[in-house]
């Protein structure tokens, strides 16, 4: 009995610290605490948003909660430590301050919600769950939830990789409670399929790491011959090798392929404007003379039309005569 009698004792010492230090650094974002017993004392290491607020002025805050870890906790020699927390938008209880704060201060608890799922999501978490429960906007308390992603209930994931943050509210109508469950990223769940692919030659040769024997040719005499006859067959199969590698064509890229397809098009464009300017200057010359006949035929037609009611004219006075 005295083994769970201590147990018990501690726990519940280390859960009343935890609650005092929450109400003490609420607008530093507390995170949690860490107790570690060491020969020369207590050592208590703060997660903490905002370091500087914890910390206060010239380590106020620090000297205040170090007096009441002694007296009124019974820590020996209390040695605190503040650390920030690197990732705060992936701890369930920074961000439960976070939207307690904002309630706090008016906003609507709907718009406040969104605005922390998002910024939760935007990091990498797997799902959130978000539940306001109180007398949110009339004096009927009720429960709103707001849910995003995939959050376990219940089993092995749900102990182990959900991270589950409360806080309050105090507003006009009353007190509003805040619960916050973030399903981090790195979550690995039963039902998850990787997909392996097949393997292939390559992939099987293995590496024992025993290097093989360089394998030394040996040169005749003969051959060593023919090259101390030609000492500068070396630098000519060099100068083949280059010419080689100019005839050899560069792969085009999509850029230059669509640049020359631009650049045939513009030609076409180009032969087809000059085709039809020639041919508008070699029917120009065809109808001109069409014109100037029918400029010619023009004053005919006028006299021929001003003699016409002459003639008519003694016709008509010879059948009055009559």
């Amino acid at each position: 009995m005295p083994t769970t009698k201590d147990y018990l004792l501690k726990k519940y010492q280390r859960n009343a610290i935890d609650e005092y230090l929450a109400k003490e650094l609420k607008n530093a974002e507390y995170g949690g605490v860490e107790l570690r017993r060491t020969p020369l004392g207590d050592r208590v290491i703060l997660r903490v948003g905002r370091v500087g607020l914890a910390i206060g002025g010239r380590g106020r805050n620090i000297h205040r909660i170090t007096e009441a870890l002694r007296e009124q906790y019974e820590l020996d020699n209390p040695q605190i430590e503040v650390t920030e927390v690197e990732n705060p938008e992936l701890d369930s209880r920074i961000m439960a301050y976070r939207l307690a704060s904002s309630l706090e201060r008016g906003r609507h608890f709907r718009r406040s919600a969104h605005g922390i799922i998002r910024r939760i999501l935007s990091i990498g978490a797997k799902g959130v769950e978000i539940k306001i429960s109180g007398k949110i906007t009339s004096q009927r308390a009720r429960v709103e939830t707001f849910r995003a992603g995939f959050v376990a209930k219940a089993g092995d994931p749900a102990e182990t990789f959900v991270d589950i943050g409360k806080a309050t509210a105090l507003i006009r109508r009353g007190l509003i409670g805040v619960q916050v469950r973030i399903m981090r990223g790195d979550a690995i769940l039963p039902d998850d399929i990787a997909i392996e692919a097949e393997p292939t030659s390559t992939s099987m040769i293995v590496d024992t790491g025993v290097e093989e024997p360089e394998i030394i040719e040996e040169v005749s005499e003969e051959v060593i011959e023919e090259l101390e006859e030609f000492p500068d067959i070396d630098e000519e199969l060099e100068k083949i090798a280059e010419e080689k590698d100019k005839k050899k064509k560069k792969p085009k890229d999509e850029f230059e392929e669509l640049e020359e397809v631009d650049k045939v098009s513009k030609a076409k464009k180009t032969e087809k404007a000059s085709k039809t300017e020639k041919e508008d200057k070699t029917k120009k010359p065809k109808e001109a003379p069409k014109e100037e006949k029918a400029k010619k035929e023009a004053p005919k037609e006028e006299k021929a039309k001003k003699e016409a009611p002459k003639e008519e004219k003694p016709k008509e006075e010879k059948s009055k005569k009559k």
